[in-house]
């Protein structure tokens, strides 16, 4: 994939129903590589991407196949392509729909643990303890967030917050933030880093209130009790997904981690 690639990447997964935009897929070319299975038709015909951070994490996805091109074996080449290039790397990881699982298994992925996607039409209600982020938050909320995730990635999270900056909280006593980023359906909101469920609240709140529509976020499932808080406030689970690694599990303190980037970016 080349940067002319990446209006048509853009079309496929819209075409599919995902939210990522011209700009997610853009992430991929910077910091890792992305292959095509291109037809001459509007949207790419497949794909597959990954994006390494730092040298022993490396996260696998945007493994998209055009309605019409199914069936033939595409998407396991373009898995088989991705898990080759990254031979030798201590942790490759993806996060699966219930249909992707079973290729990825056979391919020796095993599950992790599972979140969903909840649609949040309304305003949340509000707490205090949260404010705007700053320039000087930076580096507390990198490494808040490398802990967590378990490899550091700024360049991806100052990405996020320069797309939706009204978004980008902290927790004022430091103990966590959310970013969210616009999408081709609606804004998602994530990551979230926050140990407790209050802050995790207090900044999703923020977050969610600070942006039009609905937006989506990618919950752990292990976080029960912010579930049954957002569906209290009229959210809905839309899909699941699984997390699943070859080699190493995935590094870092899952338990902080109050809502994920994101399928494609972990």
């Amino acid at each position: 994939m080349t940067e002319a690639d990446l209006p048509r990447a853009a079309a496929l997964s819209c075409l599919i129903g995902w939210n990522q935009v011209a700009r997610d897929w853009s992430l991929f070319l910077r910091d890792g590589e992305a292959l095509t299975i291109d037809d001459g038709q509007e949207a790419l015909a497949a794909t597959a991407a990954f994006i390494r951070y730092g040298g022993d994490l490396a996260w696998i996805s945007m493994v998209l196949v055009r309605p019409d091109q199914r069936r033939r074996g595409h998407a396991t080449a373009l898995m088989r392509w991705a898990v080759g290039a990254l031979h030798g790397i201590r942790c490759a990881a993806l996060d699966a729909t219930p249909a992707g699982q079973p290729v990825y298994r056979q391919l020796g992925f095993r599950d992790l643990w599972g979140f969903a996607r909840w649609s949040l039409p309304q305003p949340l209600p509000t707490a205090p303890g949260v404010r705007p982020l700053r320039d000087s938050d930076w580096p507390t909320v990198i490494a808040l967030d490398a802990a967590a995730f378990g490899a550091p990635r700024p360049s991806l999270l100052r990405d996020f917050a320069a797309r939706l900056p009204q978004a980008a909280v902290v927790a004022e006593d430091g103990s966590g933030f959310a970013l969210a980023r616009d999408g081709a359906r609606g804004p998602q909101i994530g990551p979230v880093v926050a140990a407790d469920d209050a802050t995790a609240r207090a900044l999703i709140a923020a977050a969610r209130n600070a942006l039009p529509g609905s937006a989506v976020l990618d919950l752990p499932d292990a976080r029960r009790g912010l579930a049954d808080w957002l569906a209290q406030h009229d959210g809905t689970v839309l899909r699941p997904f699984t997390r699943m690694a070859l080699g190493a599990d995935t590094p870092g303190e899952a338990a902080r981690i109050a809502a994920v980037a994101g399928p494609e970016f972990g």
